[in-house]
């Protein structure tokens, strides 16, 4: 629970704060922390978590630059980090294990790719999602195919393109995947009870 309020509590930190410090926009923990949470965190922190952190979060940026409390833009990924949540539940529920490559080092090396991998897909439902309703509820998109394109790629004039939206994400989502696995892991082993590891909860066939 401590980790959980922590992690949660951080993560909506982080993001409410980078208006004031600077930095990308999109780099931020709370997908990272959907993933990560829906295997290490109880229920119904597992998918709880993240959704508070973002609307918490999503609030209090929404009024710094004078929007709605919540937007359709709220919606979009708080139904993306449901979505990020399900795929944590399938990637800790069933890591790649491999024989031919032999050893406890080797499976752990095989399961981190698996988590990353998961990362890159957490970037990816975010982007698809988030970018697709956005095309469908503004208007300054055409509504049609190349209208849906000009919302994954280029997006709107005025604005920095869509797709570098999509390079933070990957970035973001892979650093702070790292750092929550690595952590929780670590803690796992030195506190056993306490925490479920993952990395090392199947054995090696």
């Amino acid at each position: 629970m401590r980790w959980a309020i922590l992690l949660v509590g951080g993560a909506a930190l982080f993001r409410c704060l980078r208006p004031w410090v600077g930095g990308p926009e999109n780099f931020a923990p709370l997908a990272a922390l959907a993933l990560c949470g829906a295997v290490y965190f109880r229920s119904p922190w597992n998918w709880a978590g993240p959704l508070a952190a973002l609307l918490v979060s999503d609030a209090v940026l929404n009024l710094h630059y004078g929007q709605s409390f919540f937007t359709v833009n709220t919606v979009a990924a708080a139904g993306s980090y449901l979505l990020i949540a399900a795929l944590g539940r399938w990637v800790g529920g069933h890591p790649v294990w491999v024989t031919w490559l032999g050893g406890a080092l080797a499976s752990s090396l095989v399961s981190w790719v698996t988590w990353l991998g998961g990362a890159v897909a957490s970037s990816l439902i975010f982007y698809l999602l988030t970018n697709s309703v956005a095309w469908g509820a503004n208007p300054a998109y055409d509504r049609s195919l190349a209208g849906w394109w000009q919302a994954l790629t280029v997006g709107l004039p005025g604005f920095p393109p869509t797709w570098t939206f999509l390079r933070t994400s990957v970035i973001s989502d892979l650093l702070f995947t790292a750092i929550f696995v690595a952590g929780i892991e670590w803690s796992a082993r030195r506190h056993p009870g306490k925490v479920r590891p993952v990395l090392s909860a199947a054995p090696v066939r």
